[in-house]
């Protein structure tokens, strides 16, 4: 996933996870034209300390065909008062990326780490870690196909109706 590496089956698309200020820099400008310029988040409610917090791991995704430009990002939040759990979030894709595989990539990417990195021992022995996420309503079929379980009522997180979702991953072994 690192260092610009393939995902399987989508060649033209590379994965790296956010190491320095530039990385940052472009996960914010993906989001802000997603969140902000198409959809109307405030913007003071789209960046916040959450993105500079030890705790949050960020991913690009780029397209080679599109000279390497980012046009997915998202972003795993961790909490170690809660072990075993992440909360996944500012996903975003470019309207040029939609339908390319771009988003499924991001939420790849994040599953990946998340159960290589916050996965703790279940019960019978292979370590899980659940994901959580705030689906906008508009998303869920997408959220869905990825194997999560929308669950709970309707609510307005920056002026878009969204509704929980979770899925819990497991380790093979």
């Amino acid at each position: 996933m690192s260092g610009g590496v393939p995902e399987a089956g989508q060649d033209r698309l590379l994965v790296e996870r956010v190491v320095d200020d530039a990385g940052l820099a472009a996960a914010h400008a993906l989001r802000l034209v997603v969140f902000v310029d198409e959809q109307g988040v405030p913007v003071e409610e789209e960046i916040d300390d959450l993105d500079t917090a030890a705790t949050t791991t960020h991913v690009l995704v780029r397209d080679r065909e599109q000279g390497g430009a980012v046009v997915g990002t998202g972003r795993l939040l961790t909490d170690p008062a809660h072990p075993g759990e992440v909360h996944v979030g500012r996903v975003a894709v470019s309207a040029s990326a939609r339908g390319t595989g771009a988003g499924a990539t991001v939420m790849r990417a994040l599953e990946e780490i998340a159960l290589a990195e916050h996965a703790v021992p279940g019960p019978e022995g292979p370590r899980t870690v659940r994901v959580l996420l705030s689906a906008q309503v508009q998303a869920i079929g997408f959220y869905e196909r990825l194997g999560y379980t929308v669950a709970g009522p309707v609510y307005l997180d920056a002026g878009i109706d969204h509704r929980d979702a979770a899925k819990v991953l497991t380790t093979s072994s």
